[in-house]
């Protein structure tokens, strides 16, 4: 189906009346529980999404309710950044009658992002904005979602089961940027050696966005470099530095032809800094995002690779995406992914300088 499901396409399905269907998606009206599960299941396998932006303008509301759940600031360059671009296409809408909560969770707590997901269930909102890096906790936020008709944008984080329901998903294409992490480390491998992939992300298994990116990694060397060897190994306490000296000591011995390490978070630069105390240089590095101390251990010949993926332009889309459909009824693009730019010390200078990264309000639309 080339164009957006309607209400007709799921009557016809469903060999019902549109008034029937039109019952079931706004839960008024007497419908049998056959009828009505038969509705909504046809609804979710073509991937109808209700127009909200019409329903509100039906309903004559004086004012717009959003929300953005993403983690908290202070606790991550990377979602600090996220957050400015929000800021901005909040800024622009401010003349609006728009109501914006922060709902923002622990970035390591699952149970607190479930906390927040509560208060999503207490309130009626017209929009979230979300960042589902908890998988399970994510699953129950989008029961809660469905059975609410909330519209809801979703940003760095694609689930791997998420319906079609969602109007629109901003942010990096995570397999794509693990099997491009795989091309850049396989340059610095050989037959026989090995290459390590450290997450640096507490409950790694639970994040989808990560799990994606290893699949990609490892199904690029299947392809241009099968003999070399991808290990996995967690290490959660990431901001303990002795027990992360103490960690990678004990992988370069046990694989002594290690040749370059893969860190799947933007946190590369705390494996660049132990390496440099150990004084170990023949290791190759690539990890993500163009954050400031990243970007002095690349300059410095520490990191050899970066993956931007340009949080800031993230949040200021999947932000603004959801305001011009609830304003205007302009439909975004159900899947737009950041580009994925490889970052050198010989074009540092302009990752550092360029208007895109330094300020707040330079944000292209």
């Amino acid at each position: 189906m080339n164009r957006l499901p309607r209400l007709k396409d799921i009557a016809r399905l469903a060999d019902v009346s549109i008034g029937t269907v039109d019952r079931v998606m706004h839960n008024r009206g007497r419908v049998s529980k056959e009828t009505r599960l038969k509705v909504l299941k046809i609804a979710q396998e073509i991937g109808y999404k209700p127009n909200i932006h019409a329903s509100i303008l039906a309903s004559n509301k004086t004012q717009i309710s959003l929300c953005q759940m993403i983690p908290r600031k202070g606790q991550s360059p990377y979602w600090d950044h996220a957050h400015d671009g929000i800021e901005s296409a909040i800024a622009e809408f401010k003349s609006y009658n728009v109501k914006v909560d922060n709902l923002d969770f622990d970035l390591h707590s699952p149970d607190d992002f479930e906390r927040q997901a509560q208060l999503i269930k207490a309130n009626d909102y017209d929009g979230l904005l979300v960042a589902p890096i908890f998988h399970s906790e994510w699953s129950k936020l989008y029961v809660t979602l469905q059975d609410k008709n909330i519209l809801h944008s979703l940003i760095n984080t694609l689930p791997n089961d998420e319906s079609k329901s969602f109007l629109c998903y901003v942010g990096p294409h995570s397999f794509q940027s693990g099997r491009l992490a795989a091309g850049l480390l396989s340059l610095h491998s050989k037959p026989g050696d090995k290459v390590l992939m450290v997450p640096l992300e507490r409950d790694f298994h639970n994040a989808d966005h990560m799990l994606e990116k290893e699949k990609g990694l490892r199904e690029r060397f299947s392809e241009i470099n099968p003999l070399v060897k991808v290990l996995t190994k967690e290490f959660e306490e990431y901001n303990n530095q002795e027990g992360l000296i103490r960690f990678l000591k004990d992988q370069i011995d046990l694989h002594p032809t290690l040749t370059a390490i893969y860190t799947s978070a933007s946190r590369i630069h705390l494996i660049a800094k132990a390496l440099s105390i150990m004084q170990i240089t023949h290791i190759k590095l690539v990890g993500y995002d163009t954050i400031e101390k990243n970007m002095e251990h690349l300059n410095r010949g520490n990191i050899h690779y970066l993956i931007n993926q340009n949080p800031r332009v993230m949040g200021y889309l999947g932000f603004n995406n959801l305001c011009k459909y609830l304003f205007f009824g302009t439909r975004p693009e159900t899947l737009t992914f950041m580009p994925l730019d490889v970052v050198l010390a010989e074009n540092a200078w302009y990752y550092e300088n360029h208007y895109l990264l330094k300020s707040k309000q330079a944000i292209p639309i």
